[in-house]
């Protein structure tokens, strides 16, 4: 076993997953899975081509001629079961067992077991274990205490008992067979195996050990690999969810609006259609009040005619027939003209519907979801952070050089931050140019670029990210050309440029816009983004820099609420490190934020002269550098490099390196 930790062992390398019992002849396959001997030689039998697969990982099992019987044995589950079976387990403990009596298991009389037998793996009362001692052939075996079973100490010497022995001879295996590859015992060697190359088991194990090992690690980093893989896929996963809530509270957001818009459309409608009623009755009124009118004034001339002519007398007639006439002129004249202009201005109200059918109009007016394509790249193992620890005990940080100064000039630095990957990467903001420096600061080349730099960030590659440029990252290569550059969407902040930057070990891209932190993938597509401006746990101002801890946790320092707010992988806040002040663990407007080899956070407390440690807890630890014991004026960037210097940036231009832990 490669540790002394029983707790790595489980049911899975200790029952078969096909009969699901204790193993009988287990035989191991060539993907490393163990099986009864029975229970394979049951599901050949099924298989009608007299294939067989792998009943766990499924994969294709080439049998030897003899079919199951000549796979080899796994001899190491029982050593493993014996193991496991002495270990104190709460209720089920060895104490526990020796308290309520353990019958012995060498003999039908049913004694309280005392010893047990590490060879034979049987548990004895005294009787048997003086029997047990007297017989020659088990007289050589290991005996312990049940005392010493609940201490552990049987468990290092089942680890050492060989349980290997040949099945044709039942003798242990003692040597390795280089020809057949297989383990042989002392009888095989002189019979069937007498012709081939073969070497005691113990040589041929150091030797397969060591190749063993190194491929081991391999698999490790591959192990590591597929975790990393499955933690980008549940961290896609939670995003998805999460856009899939946002984008629905969005539909539905959208359609309340639509909702409040129709109804006041509808009530502007109903307002103005109450307006057309209200000047329509009143011309209504008037035509009604002037028919009426009209109407009295006929039935009035109608009955003083017929009066007249019926009972008048022709004296009585003729005295008013002048003026009758005229009156039946006038009320017999035609008012169609009036009764034509009063119907021509008489109109009838209908709805005017909107043109295609009202659901397709309606959704037009809702956004359509669009799913945009974000390749997934599996994550290639980190790269190794500098193995330097900042801020244990009150070790002293020594000076040991300053170079840089104010200009333009080679070496001549304006406004800048730093990192160290190999060479020492200097934004010379001012000057438009990124300035590379050996490990020693001495200057080795520059590279102009069309815009003021920020921040820089190393991928695993070599290559430089570097912001500064609207919402652009620009990415160079190892020699300092642009490779490609990635353009940031979603940013709520448009005016403001990309701005701090790093790379997680998941190859995620962070970058911080405003008061947003923006997760991209490798390629550049938006994965995550979280952050509202204000001063709550989850709100953030707008100067932000931003690093990674070993658990891909986020780091931003924020200039303006001065803290440190550390958040999960998702995006989710979970402590916050320093408040306003000068005192132990406040700070005063932190510029850069970095993490060293256990995941301390190291900030650039700018405004107060200093640069203080925090543990990967939030714990204030100490002020590492300040400007009363190392002279240090307004920190602006940090950096540490392989071979354990602190690189600080001032804002007087200049870098200064230090050295201790």
């Amino acid at each position: 076993m490669a540790s002394n930790t029983i707790s790595d062992i489980t049911d899975e390398f200790l029952v078969c997953q096909v009969c699901l019992e204790d193993f009988k002849q287990p035989k191991m396959l060539s993907c490393l899975h163990t099986f009864c001997q029975p229970c394979l030689e049951k599901l050949l039998a099924t298989e009608p081509l007299g294939k067989l697969d792998c009943p766990t990982c499924r994969q294709d099992v080439p049998l030897p001629e003899n079919g199951v019987k000549g796979l080899k044995s796994n001899f190491l589950v029982g050593k493993l079961r014996d193991i496991l079976q002495q270990q104190p387990k709460g209720a089920t403990s060895t104490s526990k067992a020796r308290e309520e009596g353990v019958p012995c298991t060498a003999c039908e009389v049913g004694n309280s077991a005392q010893f047990y037998c590490v060879v034979c793996t049987n548990y004895l009362c005294q009787t048997c274990n003086g029997t047990h001692r007297r017989l020659q052939v088990t007289k050589s075996h290991k005996v312990v205490t049940l005392q010493d079973l609940q201490s552990g100490q049987a468990a290092a010497e089942l680890r050492a008992r060989e349980t290997s022995k040949c099945e044709d001879h039942r003798e242990l295996n003692k040597f390795h067979c280089d020809t057949c590859h297989r383990v042989i015992c002392l009888h095989c060697v002189v019979t069937a195996h007498k012709d081939h190359q073969y070497v005691e088991i113990e040589k041929a194990a150091e030797r397969e050990g060591a190749k063993i090992k190194a491929k081991l690690a391999t698999v490790k980093n591959t192990a590591d690999l597929h975790e990393m893989w499955i933690q980008q896929l549940q961290l896609v996963k939670n995003v998805w969810s999460s856009e899939v809530q946002r984008t629905e509270e969005q539909i539905r957001k959208q359609v309340n609006s639509i909702i409040d818009t129709a109804k006041k459309v509808g009530n502007d409608r109903i307002a103005q259609l109450r307006a057309m009623n209200v000047a329509r009755e009143k011309q209504m009124e008037a035509a009604m009040e002037t028919a009426e009118m009209d109407l009295a004034s006929a039935r009035s001339c109608v009955q003083f005619t017929d009066n007249v002519l019926e009972y008048g007398s022709p004296a009585e007639l003729m005295s008013v027939a002048g003026e009758l006439a005229g009156r039946l002129d006038q009320t017999g004249e035609d008012k169609n003209t009036v009764k034509s202009e009063l119907t021509e201005n008489f109109v009838t109200l209908t709805l005017d519907p909107p043109a295609g059918d009202l659901e397709q109009e309606v959704a037009k007016l809702v956004s359509g979801i669009k799913q945009v394509r974000t390749p997934l790249r599996p994550p290639q193992i980190r790269q190794v952070q500098p193995n330097v620890v900042i801020g244990n005990g009150g070790a002293s940080v020594k000076h040991v050089k300053t170079v840089g100064e104010e200009g333009s000039g080679d070496g001549q630095l304006d406004y800048l931050a730093v990192t160290a990957e190999g060479d020492i990467v200097v934004t010379d903001n001012e000057n438009s140019r990124l300035q590379f420096l050996n490990k020693g600061g001495s200057f080795k080349k520059k590279v102009d670029l069309g815009f003021k730099p920020w921040s820089v960030a190393a991928l695993t590659n070599g290559e430089l990210l570097v912001t500064g440029d609207g919402h652009k990252i620009h990415v160079l290569d190892k020699q300092g050309r642009e490779s490609r550059v990635i353009q940031v969407t979603g940013a709520a902040e448009t005016d403001e440029t990309t701005l701090g930057v790093a790379v997680d070990g998941l190859g995620r891209i962070i970058v911080t816009i405003g008061y947003q932190v923006l997760v991209l993938s490798p390629g550049g597509d938006v994965m995550l983004k979280f952050g509202y401006k204000g001063q709550g746990q989850q709100q953030l101002s707008s100067d932000l820099r931003v690093t990674v801890n070993s658990s891909n946790q986020i780091i931003v320092s924020d200039y303006d609420n001065h803290n440190v707010k550390v958040f999960d992988p998702a995006g989710r806040h979970l402590f916050t490190c320093g408040s306003l002040g000068s005192g132990p663990g406040q700070l005063n407007k932190p510029e850069c934020v970095i993490t060293d080899s256990e995941d301390k956070i190291i900030v650039a407390d700018c405004n107060n002269w200093r640069v203080s440690v925090f543990s990967r807890n939030g714990t204030f630890i100490r002020h590492v550098l300040t400007r009363e014991e190392h002279g240090l004026c307004g920190p602006l960037g940090l950096a540490l490099t392989h071979d354990g210097h602190l690189v600080v940036s001032e804002c007087t231009h200049s870098i200064i390196f230090f050295h201790g832990k």
